[in-house]
């Protein structure tokens, strides 16, 4: 299985966040490969997420090639780079983006940067 499908499908057994509490909306993924066009679709619902591989409108549109979404879901790349290097394009409410960088996951050796702050007070 790839990094792109692994992502999708382990949203559907997350728990729910209570900072997406608030977050009604749903957002599609087309990602291209060649000819082909997969398409997912994002339901944030009272702090939940959900994705299924379907093909209907949605209240924000991501488009990208999946080769480099891949990369994205891996913690590879990040997504609002990306949306500033033109690597993807977003249409719809541009906020629903914004809470993509919750759900994947942070860069390979990355530390958290509250507990590296918490540290160093203690030394």
């Amino acid at each position: 299985m790839d990094p792109t499908t692994e992502f999708f499908e382990a949203l559907n057994h997350r728990a729910p966040d209570p900072l997406l509490g608030k977050i009604r909306g749903t957002v599609r993924f087309e990602l291209e490969s060649g000819t082909d066009i997969d398409t997912w679709l994002l339901v944030f619902s009272a702090g939940s997420v959900s994705a299924t591989q379907t093909d209907r409108a949605a209240d924000c549109t991501v488009r990208t090639d999946r080769e480099y979404f891949n990369r994205i879901a891996a913690g590879e790349a990040n997504p609002f780079a990306a949306l500033l290097r033109n690597r993807l394009t977003v249409e719809g409410k541009l906020f629903l983006f914004s809470y993509l960088n919750r759900l994947v996951p942070g860069t390979p050796g990355a530390h958290e940067p509250r507990d590296w702050v918490r540290g160093r007070g203690q030394r």
